[in-house]
């Protein structure tokens, strides 16, 4: 039954986010697609966030992070922020910005979230973020994962 669960996720396409947060002297950033809107009122957003990786730890309550929706030509992002190098190396790329929250400056979209609840289930933690602040460049081209793959 896994295995036939797996075949029909890699039937949906997803757009492709880079959830990005710091912590004191820890900055980390992940490709993600488990992404959705939870609420217009307050605005929030919902990522799934596995909690072995690296950056669960640094998202608290309270914590800030950015999501940030690639453009379909930023598939060289969505392969650094889910490669085997992580930390400080994620955050080589020229195109990243720090200030409060670190965030992609030519991301199609950026959401800028406060943490307000973790919710631990199974592998994984539902991470709910209030928006406070957004950028949209207008555009509708979003970078597509669908069957292990990134479509431009």
């Amino acid at each position: 039954m896994k295995e036939k669960f797996l075949e029909i996720l890699r039937t949906t396409k997803q757009n492709v986010f880079v959830l990005a947060a710091e912590s004191g002297d820890q900055r980390h950033a992940m490709t993600v697609s488990s992404v959705f809107s939870v609420s217009l009122e307050p605005m929030s957003m919902a990522v799934s966030v596995n909690q072995s990786a690296s950056l669960h730890d640094i998202l608290t309550v309270d914590s800030k992070f950015s999501l940030n929706l690639l453009a379909s030509d930023q598939t060289e992002i969505a392969e650094i922020c889910s490669g085997s190098e992580e930390g400080q190396i994620r955050f080589e790329h020229s195109d990243w910005e720090f200030s409060e929250t670190p965030y992609l400056k030519s991301a199609q979209s950026i959401l800028f979230c406060i943490c307000r609840k973790i919710v631990p289930l199974y592998s994984h933690s539902l991470v709910i973020g209030e928006v406070q602040n957004l950028s949209h460049s207008g555009k509708m081209n979003p970078l597509i994962y669908q069957d292990g793959k990134y479509e431009t």
